[in-house]
């Protein structure tokens, strides 16, 4: 709870590291069999990860993106948002 409140700081160096700290604890739950991507997600930390897309920092949103493909990745049958849509002769398909 205490790392996912951190995430609603707006300082870059501060974010940074908070979103490592995260990625390390769910690395580690993963390697001991724990669902510690539950308890992210039960303090808000998912939603917060989300918004944090929308940082006006580059490395910020890509270690968020990273964070949800590789932890919260989109179920089967999603559509995903940040998919960009393809071009095919002058028609978007996604």
């Amino acid at each position: 709870d205490a790392v996912c409140s951190i995430l609603s700081v707006n300082d870059t160096k501060m974010l940074l590291v908070a979103l490592d700290a995260v990625d390390c604890i769910l690395k580690l739950g993963m390697k001991l069999n724990k669902d510690y991507i539950s308890f992210v997600d039960e303090c808000d930390g998912l939603t917060m990860i989300e918004t944090l897309q929308e940082h006006e920092s580059e490395e910020v949103y890509q270690k968020a993106i990273a964070l949800i493909e590789t932890y919260f990745g989109a179920e089967d049958g999603e559509d995903d948002e940040n998919l960009a849509p393809d071009v095919n002769g002058g028609t978007f398909s996604f």
